[in-house]
C-alpha cells in the first residue's frame, strides 16, 4: 500500500480504500466510464448487485468446507 495514501489510521480500512480505488481505475479502463456515469436501467443494476451477492454466498460456503475439512 502506498505511504501517501491515508485517509484512516486503520490499516485495514485504508486497505479496503487502496483497493476500491484500484478497482475503480480498472473498470474506468475496462468500459471506459466511471460508476458515476454509468446507465442502465435500475432492474439491471438489482441484477448486477443480486449476482455479486451470490459470487459471495459461494465464496463463504467454500471457505466453510475448508474450515471444517481437517486437510486444510
Amino acid at each position: 500500500m502506498s505511504k501517501e495514501f491515508k485517509l484512516t489510521e486503520d490499516k485495514l480500512v485504508a486497505s479496503i480504500i487502496e483497493r476500491a480505488n484500484i478497482r475503480a481505475n480498472a473498470g474506468f479502463l475496462t468500459y471506459g466510464d466511471t460508476m458515476e456515469d454509468a446507465t442502465k436501467p435500475t432492474k439491471d443494476w438489482i441484477t448486477d448487485a443480486q449476482e455479486e451477492l451470490w459470487d459471495a454466498i459461494v465464496y463463504l460456503e467454500k471457505l466453510k468446507t475448508l474450515i471444517n475439512d481437517p486437510d486444510t
